[in-house]
């Protein structure tokens, strides 16, 4: 497991051009989103980005996703020279219109299908959490509305002001929601660690490619479990210090760089677990 960790990082950092299309589609989606927020003002509009933004997000993962694959494949290759390395770490960005060509239609399924997932979660989620935690008494929904409207409170102050102003008990009430989201997050992520690896590499179809994903990820069920922890504390911790990182715009770009770092290791580890586990397998 140890080595496999040090080979996503040589791979990665051979391989860094992989941030450039996340980077580009990140701060894209970020300005359609400004864009939209200011001018969707009917439901045909709303459906018309809605539709844009599934289309955005098929043609990023298709292409940047078989980049990976391709960075991978050329993990395995040994140059002499490392300007030919260069180039043909380059040549990478030419994969990603073939990727497009290829899984369009099936990262578009990705997206409807983790919609769907989504909408069954949440009710169980909610289910969860009132049989388990239980709801907010009248006096506290009251509470909480009040100080939702306080436009002063808004304006100046903000979050920690808010969370300041609520009691003990609420903060409590709150961390057990928080805590029990997390937990049910966490619990789909790992689900579908292994689901764009399939897709790419052995199943284009979206929904045989995430039966046939869990199926292999049960079937290795303690290293993938080992994998996916490892990873879930690396990305928490480094989570937790960008929220402090806020306060300095030095320190913020600096963590920023480091989670689009930490975002392509995370990918590409995850491919190269599945490429060593079941690349030379049988299974199509």
């Amino acid at each position: 497991m140890r080595e496999l960790f040090k080979e996503a990082i040589r791979v990665t950092n051979y391989n860094i051009i992989l941030a450039i299309p996340l980077i580009v589609f990140i701060k894209v989606l970020d300005l359609y989103s400004l864009y939209s927020k200011y001018n969707i003002d009917s439901t045909p509009k709303f459906l018309i980005a809605s539709i844009t933004v599934l289309f955005m997000f098929g043609v990023f993962c298709a292409g940047w996703f078989y980049m990976v694959k391709g960075a991978v494949k050329l993990s395995k290759k040994v140059f002499v020279l490392d300007t030919d390395r260069a180039k043909a770490t380059l040549h990478l960005f030419k994969k990603f219109p073939v990727g497009v060509g290829k899984f369009f239609l099936s990262f578009v399924g990705v997206y409807v299908i983790f919609l769907f997932i989504q909408a069954i979660a949440t009710p169980i989620v909610y289910l969860l959490g009132v049989n388990i935690i239980g709801g907010l008494d009248t006096e506290s929904m009251q509470h909480l509305q009040e100080l939702a409207i306080n436009s002063e409170l808004a304006a100046n102050q903000g979050m920690p002001a808010f969370i300041d102003k609520l009691s003990v008990e609420q903060i409590i009430f709150f961390g057990k929601w928080s805590l029990l989201f997390m937990s049910v997050t966490s619990i789909v992520m790992y689900l579908l660690m292994l689901w764009i690896p399939e897709i790419i590499c052995f199943t284009p179809n979206p929904l045989l490619a995430l039966w046939r994903s869990v199926v292999k990820l049960f079937k290795d069920f303690f290293t993938t479990v080992r994998l996916f922890i490892t990873l879930w504390f690396m990305g928490f911790a480094l989570l937790f210090i960008n929220t402090f990182a806020v306060i300095n715009p030095i320190a913020y770009i600096i963590m920023s760089i480091i989670l689009f770092y930490f975002s392509v290791y995370f990918v590409v580890l995850i491919f190269l677990y599945f490429d060593k586990k079941y690349a030379g397998g049988d299974e199509q």
